[in-house]
């Protein structure tokens, strides 16, 4: 397929997290149809398919208002050769990543089969967004093969790709709602769950917190977004988590985590743990007794 290559390149007067601003770009960008991302230290390639190029005044207005504060964006676009993108991708990029010891091995379609692995997730890559690489995704990852979902209801909240809740449903969880604002993660976790035959499992909405209203409640619930998101949807968690469960948080940096926690234990939650990278990405674990 001939795709068109974007290149975004960042500009702020305040030091932020090129790994933040570039997620959050992504994340406004998938909607407009981009379904490939690489970032580096201060430039994000953004990949659409040439025969579904983006409206420009569409386009310059995702930029212009831009949920980050004080960051532009200046871009350019290129065609790219018409080539076997997933053998590039296999080449160049996306390798499969191992957890605890191999025993969860997440890997894309035409990556071989680790039928040694305990929990083997094949996910559609989207270049290095939403496929594990990240520490924000990690966390939760390590948290569910020591914590694992048999038996619970489980909500996974910005869902993007559906790996953080399809790994719960191959440990065997009873149920699992992933709900995310971004149309693009529907059909995307829609792909990944077929991918892993779990098609007929998921429950799949698009919507923010206000989504869960007629949900009920739920064991565990994973809510993997940003430290304001986080922050201005803490209360519709708490209200969705039965007595007993577990909400994992995580999308944000150790400095963020006072805030965090004033915030869910002013709701009745109580902090468990709360572990931190090496590049100060953190994740906290709440009960609600």
């Amino acid at each position: 397929m001939q795709y068109t290559r974007f290149t975004f390149t960042v500009r702020t007067s305040e030091p932020l997290d090129a790994d933040v601003v570039f997620d959050v770009l992504a994340g406004e960008l998938a909607p407009l149809g981009f379904d490939s991302f690489v970032k580096s230290e201060n430039t994000l390639q953004a990949y659409i398919p040439s025969t579904n190029q983006p409206d420009e005044k569409i386009l310059r207005g995702v930029l212009a208002d831009f949920v980050l504060p004080d960051v532009s964006f200046d871009y350019a676009m290129q065609e790219e050769p018409d080539v076997n993108w997933n053998e590039e991708w296999e080449r160049h990029y996306f390798r499969p990543l191992e957890f605890a010891g191999g025993r969860c091995v997440i890997r894309a379609p035409f990556h071989p089969a680790y039928p040694q692995a305990d929990i083997e997730l094949i996910i559609s890559p989207k270049m290095a967004f939403g496929t594990g690489n990240h520490d924000t995704t990690s966390h939760i990852i390590d948290y569910l093969l020591a914590h694992p979902s048999a038996g619970l209801d489980v909500l996974d909240m910005g869902c993007g790709t559906g790996i953080l809740g399809l790994i719960a449903l191959k440990q065997g969880a009873k149920s699992l709602t992933a709900v995310d604002i971004d149309e693009w993660a529907y059909r995307n976790v829609m792909e990944n769950a077929e991918l892993n035959n779990l098609k007929d499992v998921p429950r799949i909405i698009c919507g923010d917190a206000l989504a869960l209203q007629p949900l009920g409640t739920f064991d565990l619930i994973l809510a993997n977004i940003t430290r304001n998101v986080l922050l201005a949807d803490m209360y519709h968690y708490v209200k969705h988590l039965r007595k007993g469960g577990t909400l994992v948080l995580s999308g944000f940096y150790q400095a963020d985590i006072p805030v965090l926690q004033s915030c869910a234990e002013a709701l009745g939650l109580q902090l468990v743990s709360a572990p931190v990278s090496l590049a100060g990405w953190s994740m906290m674990q709440f009960s609600h007794p």
